[in-house]
């Protein structure tokens, strides 16, 4: 008897293709007259688990991207509050190098919405997974209240929903914002093939004023400088005010074409879930200066001088506070900085845990109760659609 293939549409354009012996992820979807042209993620049988390079390095699995069924601890479908979506993963057994703790791998999620929507398509892509594979399913439900999540300090067990080991885990639960953030210089819009970086209207605006202005003032005193030696009339006193303007107009010639250039190599980040790539492109030249796929962004990080506030806490409310923000993304072998966004204003839910956490530095998960601000909300969104964790490292 032949096997029917069965197909699942997830988010960010992902596919799930199953039958009885075999279970695929695919980025994008099958050409009906090109049907060996996509090939897959990730690709589970009965005897084996092979992922793509690109997915296996991202992941941070071991073996080349190569695991058998007893590496896989149970195939887990869940619901993430902070998010609103179902996420589906694996959760893989216990290791001597993670100190014999289980390991969190995401594989697919499912747009954000009702807790009954996309239900049975994450269900039934979770429990085709571990029917190929013969390993156990793990339903996290919906809460139908709030949720005792554990801290992402404890080791992970057996029993951890998700979400625990997914996302930072939210003692108080912050929704996360959606686009568009503005900001001093930048702003993250949401347009039909994702998400966009752009710098600021007004910044570009003054940096294109500010170049005739400059080539104005620099023609000017170089008129001034050479006319005042050549016109025959009274020398100039004292004798070196022309040659300063000369200086003067060399130095705003110098100046003309740096913010010519930086007008020129003015760049948009493109988040394009189309294509499951990061882009950073010229706005005006149209040149592409760098690019890296989904599946090799390991996280998003958001770095972070120390926050600060002004007033102390009263009445246990959220604290008013200030830090400079800078979002990168990490491949596994550099880091890809997406903006520079200065000084940033929010609120700390959680002011008295958060003084003492920014003593020790180093990375931990972000938590949007202890950083309720639009740069760490645009971070978590652009996480969300990357499907790759978030950490937060104080600088």
């Amino acid at each position: 008897m032949q096997n029917l293939t069965e197909t699942i549409y997830a988010a960010h354009n992902l596919t799930i293709e199953f039958d009885l012996t075999r279970w695929a992820l695919l980025n994008g979807a099958r050409q009906p007259d090109q049907p060996n042209t996509l090939p897959p993620l990730v690709e589970a049988r009965p005897d084996r688990i092979v992922c793509s390079q690109a997915f296996a390095k991202a992941r941070q699995i071991p073996g080349e991207g190569q695991l058998i069924p007893a590496d896989v601890a149970r195939v887990v479908v869940g619901w993430a509050p902070e998010s609103r979506n179902w996420r589906m993963g694996l959760l893989i057994a216990a290791r001597p190098e993670t100190n014999y703790q289980m390991r969190w791998c995401g594989l697919a999620s499912w747009p954000s919405g009702a807790t009954t929507e996309h239900f049975d398509e994450a269900k039934q892509a979770g429990q085709s997974l571990a029917r190929v594979i013969g390993r156990p399913f793990h339903l996290v439900p919906a809460p139908t209240r709030a949720v005792n999540l554990i801290s992402d300090t404890q080791p992970l067990q057996a029993t951890a929903p998700m979400m625990s080991v997914d996302m930072a885990p939210l003692r108080l639960m912050i929704e996360p914002k959606t686009p568009p953030f503005e900001f001093e210089n930048w702003s993250l819009n949401a347009v039909p093939r994702g998400l966009i970086w752009q710098h600021d209207t007004r910044w570009v605006l003054g940096a294109a004023l500010r170049v005739p202005v400059l080539a104005i003032l620099s023609v000017l005193f170089f008129v001034l400088g050479i006319g005042s030696q050549t016109s025959g009339m009274a020398s100039v006193e004292p004798a070196w005010l022309p040659w300063a303007g000369l200086a003067v107009g060399a130095a705003l010639v110098v100046m003309t074409v740096l913010h010519f250039r930086s007008l020129l190599v003015t760049s948009d980040i493109v988040i394009d879930s189309t294509v499951r790539e990061v882009r950073c492109q010229s706005r005006f030249l149209g040149i592409t200066r760098w690019r890296v796929p989904f599946a090799e962004v390991a996280y998003v990080l958001v770095s972070q001088t120390p926050a600060h506030t002004s007033h102390r806490e009263t009445g246990g409310g959220p604290v008013s506070t200030t830090q400079n923000v800078w979002l990168h993304l990490y491949d596994g072998r550099r880091f890809w900085e997406i903006a520079a966004l200065g000084a940033i204003e929010g609120h700390c839910h959680n002011w008295y845990t958060v003084r003492h956490l920014q003593k020790q530095r180093g990375r931990r998960r972000l938590q949007l109760n202890n950083y309720d601000t639009p740069a760490h909300h645009a971070a978590w969104v652009m996480a969300e659609v990357l499907q790759t964790d978030i950490w937060l490292d104080i600088r």
